[in-house]
């Protein structure tokens, strides 16, 4: 099956999970959830399969690592299992992006970038786990591995990159606005909506991250 079939099916089962959260049909999760990645797997196997770069192998054990977050998830006494689980495919991502090169030469804005990354992760560490008790040290912990993740794409293509880096740093971005959004709702308080903003702007960082990646790669051959 050719790459782009792979990515409408992750898109519509994207769309799908979607619907299930907005009609509120939790057990139909188990099944749309968990296909996300799998679906994204195959994508990226199609892509990278014969590509002679070892980087390759970040982006693939990430996604395994986002598939067993996402199922981990499902059950609210994993959670912290859920939580490692992300936590690893972030410094997998994070692996990939150090790994790029060569690198722009960090301009203002990509210094600009990192001092708001700096204020944004800690105001939000100072509201979420005011009151958070056990969970408080790997909840920072998390924080500062996406934060970092984040920044380490910024940092290997620079905000006048090509297509590719925009993905990867869309990606991270849209990743980091969807685990606060998480965080807030889990720890903060709720908001209309949560569920659906969560999971949408994580179904787009993981394919904008995904497919940035091998772009990149498949230019560097």
């Amino acid at each position: 099956m050719q790459p782009k079939h792979w990515g409408i099916i992750y898109f519509l089962i994207l769309l799908a999970d979607l619907c299930v959260i907005a009609f509120d049909v939790p057990y139909a999760r188990f099944a749309t959830k968990p296909l996300l990645m799998i679906l994204l797997g195959f994508y990226g196997w199609s892509q990278a399969g014969s590509l002679p770069h070892r980087s390759k192998n970040f982006i693939l054990a990430a996604i395994i690592f986002s598939w067993s977050g996402d199922v981990f998830l499902l059950f609210p006494h994993y959670f912290l299992a859920g939580l490692i689980s992300f936590l690893t495919a972030h410094l997998l991502y994070t692996g990939f992006f150090l790994s790029v090169q060569p690198k722009p030469k960090p301009g203002w804005k990509e210094g600009a970038v990192l001092v708001v990354m700096i204020v944004y992760a800690s105001r939000l560490v100072q509201r979420i786990t005011a009151d958070m008790g056990d969970l408080k040290p790997a909840v920072i912990a998390y924080t500062v591995i996406i934060s970092l993740m984040f920044l380490s794409a910024v940092r290997a293509f620079g905000l006048n990159s090509g297509r590719a880096g925009r993905f990867c740093i869309s990606g991270a971005l849209l990743f980091v606005l969807s685990d606060s959004m998480l965080a807030v709702e889990k720890f903060l308080m709720p908001f209309p909506g949560s569920g659906i903003l969560v999971m949408l702007t994580y179904g787009m960082a993981q394919f904008m991250i995904v497919d940035g990646s091998l772009r990149h790669l498949q230019t560097a051959k």
